[in-house]
């Protein structure tokens, strides 16, 4: 079975630093890296009330081009096995459910390696919410690359 380490990318400064760090740990072990970018679902009414599923798809595939711009050369750079894929939902369920799907398979997840944006007001000056909400779901072991004061 080979390792692999899922890295949640969503283009901030710390998800950036997260990456780079994954990259280099897995240069040195020989592991796998799986970078997600999970998009927004647009389900809400109003969404759906106004555009159709082609153009939501449209939109969201967009969003996860601008937000990963540069990611692929970067680990086609790095000489690794990888994979970019692009999720659709909550980040914190979409991550847990990679997780959750990769095991049974022959790649599956080892460890998560993320930046914490530290936006939330409650989780704020510690981790953010996603971060958060990954480490109490216990799917894996979890480094967190901390935001810089």
């Amino acid at each position: 079975m080979a390792r692999t380490y899922l890295v949640p990318y969503d283009a901030s400064n710390n998800a950036k630093k997260a990456l780079a760090w994954a990259i280099s740990a897995a240069k040195l072990s020989g592991t796998r890296v799986r970078v997600i970018n999970v998009q927004p679902s647009f389900g809400t009414v109003h969404a759906k009330a106004l555009f159709n599923h082609k153009d939501i798809e449209e939109y969201q595939t967009q969003l996860f081009k601008e937000n990963t711009e540069g990611v692929e050369d970067q680990l086609k750079a790095s000489g690794l096995d990888y994979s970019l894929e692009m999720g659709v939902g909550d980040p914190k369920e979409v991550i847990v459910e990679k997780v959750k799907e990769s095991h049974g398979t022959d790649n599956p997840i080892d460890l998560i390696i993320m930046g914490s944006r530290g936006t939330n007001p409650f989780f704020g000056g510690v981790l953010g919410s996603v971060s958060y909400a990954i480490i109490n779901s216990g799917v894996c072991p979890v480094t967190i690359i901390p935001q810089e004061k």
